[in-house]
């Protein structure tokens, strides 16, 4: 093998390992300390807000306390105002898609920090199987986390900022809940694995396309 195909093999297998460590996916539960840690912070926040919501610490207590330190998918159902509607003091419009896109905006980069990847939004277009009294959603959203601890650092990054401010100006209702895969055909690792290695073959041709040349 020449010296440039060992150094292409070379950076593509440190790239890619480079992929599976931010990925992640397995890692060890939170501890008890750690628990009560996020949470005091959470309540810190809470404290210093005028819009915290003593039900979703609550829901963040249950999640903290059964982490098994693996990825899972938290599942979204949102149903969206008519209007935004911000308290008083913020300077914006009852626009409701600039609200949604305003808080979309805000948790890409939180979300990527954390190797945590939207893998689905999708809007209802009609109904199927329903029952009376049923909730009526506009739109599903699932996102990838690489682990409750990541998901809890996500979410106190956005407290600290008040960013939530924006999901609850637009979202009049949501229901939210935490999935683990049974059968799962999001292969995200193999295919960046792919991805790397198609791109190591059209290099390796390339490089020896020009050292003919």
């Amino acid at each position: 093998m020449r010296r440039s195909d060992l150094i292409l093999v070379g950076v593509l297998a440190v790239t890619y390992a480079v992929f599976w460590l931010w990925y992640g996916g397995s890692g060890t539960p939170l501890t008890s300390g750690e628990v009560d840690a996020y949470l005091a912070k959470l309540e810190e926040i809470a404290a210093r807000s005028e819009h915290s919501d003593p039900h979703t610490r609550e829901a963040f207590r249950t999640l903290l306390r059964e982490d098994d330190g693996n990825e899972y998918y938290m599942v979204n159902l949102m149903k969206y105002r008519e209007k935004a509607e911000y308290p008083p003091g913020y300077d914006y419009d009852d626009d409701v898609e600039a609200a949604a896109d305003r808080y979309s905006a805000a948790v890409v980069a939180p979300l990527l920090v954390r190797g945590s990847l939207p893998i689905l939004l999708a809007d209802q277009v009609g109904t199927f199987l329903d029952f009376d009294g049923a909730d009526r959603w506009d739109q599903v959203g699932i996102v990838r986390y690489r682990s409750r601890r990541d998901m809890i650092e996500f979410a106190l990054s956005l407290g600290e900022k008040d960013l939530g401010i924006h999901k609850r100006a637009s979202i009049e209702k949501t229901h939210v809940f935490p999935a683990v895969p049974i059968i799962d055909f999001v292969f995200v690792r193999g295919l960046v694995a792919v991805v790397l290695v198609a791109i190591g073959v059209a290099l390796h041709f390339l490089l020896r396309a020009r050292a003919r040349s």
